[in-house]
Protein backbone atom coordinates (compact mmCIF):
# COMPACT_ATOMS: atom_id res chain seq x y z
CA UNK A 1 0.00 0.00 0.00
CA UNK A 2 1.96 3.29 -1.19
CA UNK A 3 -0.90 6.03 -0.47
CA UNK A 4 -0.27 8.28 2.36
CA UNK A 5 -2.78 8.27 5.16
CA UNK A 6 -4.47 11.22 4.19
CA UNK A 7 -4.98 9.60 0.76
CA UNK A 8 -6.12 6.87 2.37
CA UNK A 9 -8.21 8.28 4.88
CA UNK A 10 -10.16 10.57 1.56
CA UNK A 11 -10.89 7.24 0.23
CA UNK A 12 -12.31 5.94 3.62
CA UNK A 13 -14.57 8.96 3.88
CA UNK A 14 -16.09 8.47 0.19
CA UNK A 15 -16.91 4.69 0.99
CA UNK A 16 -18.56 4.70 4.47
CA UNK A 17 -19.70 8.38 4.65
CA UNK A 18 -21.75 8.67 1.68
CA UNK A 19 -21.45 10.78 -1.14
CA UNK A 20 -21.24 14.85 -1.21
CA UNK A 21 -24.94 15.06 -2.34
CA UNK A 22 -25.95 12.60 0.50
CA UNK A 23 -23.50 14.05 3.42
CA UNK A 24 -25.17 17.68 1.97
CA UNK A 25 -29.05 16.59 2.13
CA UNK A 26 -28.33 15.49 5.65
CA UNK A 27 -27.28 17.98 6.66
CA UNK A 28 -29.75 20.34 5.47
CA UNK A 29 -31.88 19.27 8.72
CA UNK A 30 -29.62 22.11 10.56
CA UNK A 31 -31.32 24.89 8.21
CA UNK A 32 -33.64 26.30 10.54
CA UNK A 33 -30.96 26.79 13.35
CA UNK A 34 -29.33 29.22 10.72
CA UNK A 35 -31.90 31.09 10.12
CA UNK A 36 -31.66 31.81 13.85
CA UNK A 37 -28.61 33.15 13.47
CA UNK A 38 -28.75 36.83 13.99
CA UNK A 39 -27.57 38.53 10.99
CA UNK A 40 -26.80 42.29 12.50
CA UNK A 41 -24.72 44.87 9.96
CA UNK A 42 -22.51 45.69 12.69
CA UNK A 43 -22.44 42.17 14.01
CA UNK A 44 -19.93 38.87 13.69
CA UNK A 45 -21.12 36.19 10.95
CA UNK A 46 -18.28 34.26 10.80
CA UNK A 47 -19.33 30.26 10.90
CA UNK A 48 -16.14 27.57 11.60
CA UNK A 49 -16.70 24.02 10.71
CA UNK A 50 -13.70 22.32 12.82
CA UNK A 51 -12.52 19.17 10.93
CA UNK A 52 -14.52 20.14 7.77
CA UNK A 53 -13.55 17.41 5.70
CA UNK A 54 -14.44 17.82 1.97
CA UNK A 55 -16.83 20.68 2.95
CA UNK A 56 -20.39 19.83 2.46
CA UNK A 57 -21.45 22.05 5.43
CA UNK A 58 -19.36 24.89 4.47
CA UNK A 59 -21.67 24.87 1.08
CA UNK A 60 -24.59 25.14 3.36
CA UNK A 61 -22.86 28.22 5.52
CA UNK A 62 -22.26 30.28 2.41
CA UNK A 63 -25.32 29.42 0.89
CA UNK A 64 -27.25 30.83 4.45
CA UNK A 65 -25.02 33.85 3.78
CA UNK A 66 -22.76 32.96 6.66
CA UNK A 67 -18.83 33.88 6.04
CA UNK A 68 -17.60 30.20 5.96
CA UNK A 69 -14.06 28.86 6.87
CA UNK A 70 -13.35 25.39 7.32
CA UNK A 71 -10.59 23.84 9.30
CA UNK A 72 -8.83 20.65 8.90
CA UNK A 73 -5.40 18.78 9.44
CA UNK A 74 -6.27 16.84 5.90
CA UNK A 75 -4.36 18.02 3.48
CA UNK A 76 -6.32 15.91 0.77
CA UNK A 77 -9.85 16.82 2.28
CA UNK A 78 -8.49 20.49 2.49
CA UNK A 79 -7.71 20.35 -1.45
CA UNK A 80 -10.88 19.03 -2.20
CA UNK A 81 -12.91 21.65 -0.63
CA UNK A 82 -10.35 24.58 -1.98
CA UNK A 83 -10.93 23.00 -5.59
CA UNK A 84 -14.97 23.53 -4.60
CA UNK A 85 -14.20 27.33 -4.23
CA UNK A 86 -14.38 27.06 -0.36
CA UNK A 87 -12.08 28.72 2.42
CA UNK A 88 -10.14 26.10 4.55
CA UNK A 89 -7.20 26.21 6.75
CA UNK A 90 -4.96 23.85 7.23
CA UNK A 91 -4.63 23.82 11.07
CA UNK A 92 -5.50 22.01 14.32
CA UNK A 93 -9.12 22.54 15.68
CA UNK A 94 -8.02 23.86 18.75
CA UNK A 95 -4.80 26.24 17.74
CA UNK A 96 -7.37 27.68 15.24
CA UNK A 97 -10.02 28.80 17.74
CA UNK A 98 -6.88 30.15 19.62
CA UNK A 99 -6.17 32.71 17.31
CA UNK A 100 -9.31 33.77 17.57
CA UNK A 101 -10.96 36.61 19.77
CA UNK A 102 -12.94 36.43 22.30
CA UNK A 103 -17.19 37.01 20.87
CA UNK A 104 -15.84 36.71 17.05
CA UNK A 105 -17.75 33.66 15.99
CA UNK A 106 -21.32 33.29 15.21
CA UNK A 107 -21.38 29.81 14.48
CA UNK A 108 -18.62 26.77 15.04
CA UNK A 109 -20.02 22.97 13.84
CA UNK A 110 -17.77 20.14 14.21
CA UNK A 111 -19.35 17.06 12.16
CA UNK A 112 -18.13 13.54 13.40
CA UNK A 113 -14.96 15.45 14.82
CA UNK A 114 -15.27 15.46 18.87
CA UNK A 115 -15.30 11.03 18.75
CA UNK A 116 -11.16 11.40 16.93
CA UNK A 117 -10.01 13.52 20.03
CA UNK A 118 -8.96 12.31 23.44
CA UNK A 119 -11.25 13.96 26.26
CA UNK A 120 -8.40 16.45 27.70
CA UNK A 121 -8.59 17.83 24.05
CA UNK A 122 -11.89 17.90 23.89
CA UNK A 123 -12.22 20.15 26.87
CA UNK A 124 -10.20 22.65 25.60
CA UNK A 125 -11.89 22.50 22.83
CA UNK A 126 -15.54 23.26 24.12
CA UNK A 127 -13.88 26.09 26.29
CA UNK A 128 -12.22 27.49 23.22
CA UNK A 129 -15.84 27.45 21.60
CA UNK A 130 -17.36 28.57 24.69
CA UNK A 131 -14.73 32.00 24.54
CA UNK A 132 -14.95 33.08 20.87
CA UNK A 133 -18.83 32.50 20.33
CA UNK A 134 -20.95 35.61 20.69
CA UNK A 135 -23.63 35.59 22.93
CA UNK A 136 -26.10 34.61 20.12
CA UNK A 137 -23.35 32.36 18.70
CA UNK A 138 -24.15 28.60 17.91
CA UNK A 139 -22.61 25.71 18.90
CA UNK A 140 -23.45 22.40 16.61
CA UNK A 141 -21.64 19.12 17.69
CA UNK A 142 -22.13 16.06 15.68
CA UNK A 143 -21.21 12.48 16.25
CA UNK A 144 -22.01 8.83 15.96
CA UNK A 145 -24.91 7.54 18.45
CA UNK A 146 -23.90 4.58 20.53
CA UNK A 147 -27.24 4.51 21.77
CA UNK A 148 -27.86 2.68 18.47
CA UNK A 149 -26.26 -1.01 19.01
CA UNK A 150 -25.52 -1.14 16.08
CA UNK A 151 -23.76 1.78 16.20
CA UNK A 152 -22.06 1.61 19.37
CA UNK A 153 -20.85 -2.04 18.75
CA UNK A 154 -19.73 -2.19 15.02
CA UNK A 155 -19.88 0.92 12.57
CA UNK A 156 -18.26 2.97 15.04
CA UNK A 157 -15.22 0.72 14.84
CA UNK A 158 -15.28 0.94 11.29
CA UNK A 159 -13.04 4.32 11.67
CA UNK A 160 -9.81 3.29 13.35
CA UNK A 161 -9.06 7.06 14.32
CA UNK A 162 -11.75 7.01 16.12
CA UNK A 163 -11.06 7.13 20.41
CA UNK A 164 -14.29 6.31 21.96
CA UNK A 165 -17.94 6.63 21.44
CA UNK A 166 -19.44 9.69 22.98
CA UNK A 167 -23.03 9.01 24.67
CA UNK A 168 -24.99 11.69 24.37
CA UNK A 169 -25.74 12.75 28.03
CA UNK A 170 -22.12 12.95 28.24
CA UNK A 171 -21.22 15.61 25.66
CA UNK A 172 -24.26 17.37 26.40
CA UNK A 173 -22.81 17.41 29.92
CA UNK A 174 -19.11 18.87 29.16
CA UNK A 175 -20.79 21.51 26.51
CA UNK A 176 -22.88 22.38 29.71
CA UNK A 177 -19.39 22.37 31.99
CA UNK A 178 -17.80 24.79 29.52
CA UNK A 179 -19.94 27.33 29.98
CA UNK A 180 -23.07 27.06 27.89
CA UNK A 181 -26.39 27.88 29.25
CA UNK A 182 -28.74 25.94 26.85
CA UNK A 183 -28.08 22.49 25.48
CA UNK A 184 -30.01 20.08 23.52
CA UNK A 185 -29.65 16.55 21.94
CA UNK A 186 -30.90 16.14 18.68
CA UNK A 187 -30.88 12.33 17.54
CA UNK A 188 -30.38 11.78 13.52
CA UNK A 189 -29.42 10.17 10.44
CA UNK A 190 -31.96 6.75 11.40
CA UNK A 191 -34.51 5.17 9.34
CA UNK A 192 -38.17 6.56 10.43
CA UNK A 193 -40.24 4.39 12.83
CA UNK A 194 -42.09 1.35 11.66
CA UNK A 195 -45.69 0.17 11.75
CA UNK A 196 -44.93 -3.09 13.00
CA UNK A 197 -45.48 -5.40 16.08
CA UNK A 198 -43.89 -4.51 19.40
CA UNK A 199 -41.12 -7.12 19.28
CA UNK A 200 -39.58 -5.86 15.44
CA UNK A 201 -40.59 -2.24 16.41
CA UNK A 202 -38.36 -2.73 19.40
CA UNK A 203 -35.35 -4.44 17.31
CA UNK A 204 -35.77 -1.52 14.60
CA UNK A 205 -35.77 1.09 17.33
CA UNK A 206 -32.42 0.08 18.60
CA UNK A 207 -30.41 -1.11 15.67
CA UNK A 208 -32.03 1.58 12.69
CA UNK A 209 -33.22 4.65 14.53
CA UNK A 210 -31.10 7.48 15.30
CA UNK A 211 -27.61 6.84 13.49
CA UNK A 212 -26.03 10.09 14.86
CA UNK A 213 -26.78 13.18 17.09
CA UNK A 214 -25.76 16.36 17.71
CA UNK A 215 -25.64 18.43 20.89
CA UNK A 216 -26.28 22.13 20.12
CA UNK A 217 -25.61 24.87 22.26
CA UNK A 218 -25.80 28.48 23.11
CA UNK A 219 -23.92 30.74 25.05
CA UNK A 220 -27.08 32.31 26.47
CA UNK A 221 -30.37 30.74 26.60
CA UNK A 222 -33.74 31.90 24.72
CA UNK A 223 -36.93 31.44 25.93
CA UNK A 224 -40.13 30.63 23.58
CA UNK A 225 -40.20 29.91 19.92
CA UNK A 226 -36.25 30.55 19.60
CA UNK A 227 -35.72 28.23 22.26
CA UNK A 228 -34.00 25.08 21.02
CA UNK A 229 -36.28 22.54 22.47
CA UNK A 230 -38.77 23.71 19.38
CA UNK A 231 -35.54 22.22 16.83
CA UNK A 232 -35.39 19.29 18.82
CA UNK A 233 -39.40 18.61 19.09
CA UNK A 234 -39.39 18.79 15.15
CA UNK A 235 -35.82 17.01 14.13
CA UNK A 236 -35.16 14.70 16.60
CA UNK A 237 -35.48 11.20 15.81
CA UNK A 238 -36.50 8.68 18.53
CA UNK A 239 -34.27 7.87 21.31
CA UNK A 240 -32.74 3.95 20.30
CA UNK A 241 -32.11 3.10 24.13
CA UNK A 242 -35.84 4.68 25.43
CA UNK A 243 -35.86 1.66 28.16
CA UNK A 244 -39.55 3.27 29.21
CA UNK A 245 -40.44 2.36 25.42
CA UNK A 246 -38.70 -0.86 24.44
CA UNK A 247 -40.06 -2.04 27.87
CA UNK A 248 -43.88 -0.72 27.50
CA UNK A 249 -43.73 -2.81 23.54
CA UNK A 250 -41.75 -6.14 25.06
CA UNK A 251 -44.68 -5.64 28.20
CA UNK A 252 -47.65 -5.34 24.97
CA UNK A 253 -45.84 -8.44 23.21
CA UNK A 254 -45.85 -10.50 26.65
CA UNK A 255 -49.25 -9.70 27.37
CA UNK A 256 -50.12 -10.68 23.13
CA UNK A 257 -48.03 -13.85 24.08
CA UNK A 258 -49.84 -14.57 27.10
CA UNK A 259 -53.59 -13.57 25.21
CA UNK A 260 -52.00 -16.09 22.52
CA UNK A 261 -51.28 -18.61 25.13
CA UNK A 262 -54.72 -18.36 27.17
CA UNK A 263 -56.39 -18.43 23.47
CA UNK A 264 -54.34 -21.70 22.79
CA UNK A 265 -55.45 -23.14 25.95
CA UNK A 266 -58.73 -22.31 25.38
CA UNK A 267 -58.81 -24.20 21.50
CA UNK A 268 -56.78 -26.88 22.99
CA UNK A 269 -60.02 -27.56 25.52
CA UNK A 270 -62.18 -26.66 22.86
CA UNK A 271 -60.41 -28.92 20.74
CA UNK A 272 -60.76 -31.53 23.40
CA UNK A 273 -64.11 -31.16 23.83
CA UNK A 274 -64.83 -31.66 19.97
CA UNK A 275 -62.49 -34.22 19.72
CA UNK A 276 -64.64 -35.99 22.19
CA UNK A 277 -67.92 -35.15 20.32
CA UNK A 278 -66.51 -36.46 17.24
CA UNK A 279 -65.62 -39.84 19.48
CA UNK A 280 -69.38 -39.86 20.47
CA UNK A 281 -70.64 -39.21 16.73
CA UNK A 282 -67.84 -41.93 16.10
CA UNK A 283 -69.47 -44.08 18.56
CA UNK A 284 -72.97 -43.12 17.62
CA UNK A 285 -71.59 -43.95 13.95
CA UNK A 286 -70.68 -46.92 14.50
CA UNK A 287 -73.98 -48.06 16.22
CA UNK A 288 -75.87 -46.80 13.41
CA UNK A 289 -73.18 -48.76 11.24
CA UNK A 290 -73.90 -51.87 13.17
CA UNK A 291 -77.97 -51.65 12.69
CA UNK A 292 -77.50 -50.81 8.74
CA UNK A 293 -75.36 -53.83 8.56
CA UNK A 294 -77.96 -55.95 10.58
CA UNK A 295 -80.42 -54.44 8.30
CA UNK A 296 -78.58 -55.67 5.35
CA UNK A 297 -78.44 -58.93 6.43
CA UNK A 298 -82.04 -59.18 7.17
CA UNK A 299 -82.70 -57.80 3.88
CA UNK A 300 -80.13 -60.44 2.20
CA UNK A 301 -82.03 -63.50 4.11
CA UNK A 302 -85.31 -62.10 3.13
CA UNK A 303 -84.60 -61.86 -0.53
CA UNK A 304 -83.19 -65.23 -0.46
CA UNK A 305 -86.49 -66.11 1.30
CA UNK A 306 -88.04 -64.73 -1.39
CA UNK A 307 -86.22 -66.44 -4.28
CA UNK A 308 -87.12 -69.48 -2.23
CA UNK A 309 -90.70 -68.65 -1.94
CA UNK A 310 -90.66 -67.26 -5.81
CA UNK A 311 -89.56 -70.74 -6.87
CA UNK A 312 -92.33 -72.61 -4.50
CA UNK A 313 -94.93 -70.67 -6.06
CA UNK A 314 -93.19 -71.62 -9.90
CA UNK A 315 -93.52 -75.07 -8.42
CA UNK A 316 -96.84 -74.89 -6.89
CA UNK A 317 -97.99 -73.14 -10.26
CA UNK A 318 -96.57 -75.75 -12.57
CA UNK A 319 -98.33 -78.33 -10.41
CA UNK A 320 -101.43 -76.30 -10.73
CA UNK A 321 -101.13 -76.58 -14.77
CA UNK A 322 -100.73 -80.16 -15.05
CA UNK A 323 -103.53 -80.68 -12.37
CA UNK A 324 -106.04 -78.62 -14.18
CA UNK A 325 -105.02 -80.57 -17.24
CA UNK A 326 -105.61 -83.69 -15.87
CA UNK A 327 -108.98 -82.46 -13.93
CA UNK A 328 -109.88 -81.21 -18.03
CA UNK A 329 -109.16 -84.85 -19.13
CA UNK A 330 -111.30 -86.59 -15.89
CA UNK A 331 -114.07 -84.31 -17.03
CA UNK A 332 -113.69 -85.09 -20.58
CA UNK A 333 -113.53 -88.89 -19.75
CA UNK A 334 -116.84 -88.41 -17.28
CA UNK A 335 -118.63 -87.00 -19.92
CA UNK A 336 -118.00 -89.59 -22.37
CA UNK A 337 -118.44 -91.94 -19.94
CA UNK A 338 -121.89 -90.28 -18.86
CA UNK A 339 -122.82 -90.05 -22.44
CA UNK A 340 -121.99 -93.82 -22.61
CA UNK A 341 -124.95 -94.74 -19.96
CA UNK A 342 -127.48 -92.39 -21.02
CA UNK A 343 -127.28 -93.87 -24.47
CA UNK A 344 -127.30 -97.08 -22.79
CA UNK A 345 -130.13 -96.48 -20.19
CA UNK A 346 -132.15 -95.18 -23.68
CA UNK A 347 -131.27 -98.00 -25.86
CA UNK A 348 -132.63 -100.25 -22.96
CA UNK A 349 -135.71 -98.27 -22.48
CA UNK A 350 -136.54 -98.61 -25.75
CA UNK A 351 -136.00 -102.21 -25.79
CA UNK A 352 -138.50 -102.83 -23.11
CA UNK A 353 -141.57 -100.50 -24.97
CA UNK A 354 -140.63 -102.41 -27.72
CA UNK A 355 -141.24 -105.75 -26.18
CA UNK A 356 -144.45 -104.58 -23.95
CA UNK A 357 -146.01 -103.47 -27.25
CA UNK A 358 -146.05 -106.65 -28.79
Amino acid sequence: MNKSFDDLYKAFEDRFRGSRELVKERLGIYQPLLARVPRQADGPTLAIDLGCGRGEWLEILVEAGLDAVGVDTNARMVQEAIDNGLKIEVQDALEHLGGRPDNSVAVISAFHMVEHVPTDYLIQLLDECQRVLTDDGLLILETPNPENISVGTHTFHFDPTHKSPLPPALLEFLVGQAGFEETAIVRLNGAPMIEAGPMERTVHLMFDVARDYACVARKRAKEGPEALAGFVHSASQQHPADTGQIRQWLRSADDEIAGLSAARAELTSHTDQLHQRIAGFTDQAQSMQNEIDGFRDAIASLAHRTGSLEAEVASLAHSKGILEAEIALAHQKLSAFESTIVQKVIKRVSDLISKLSK
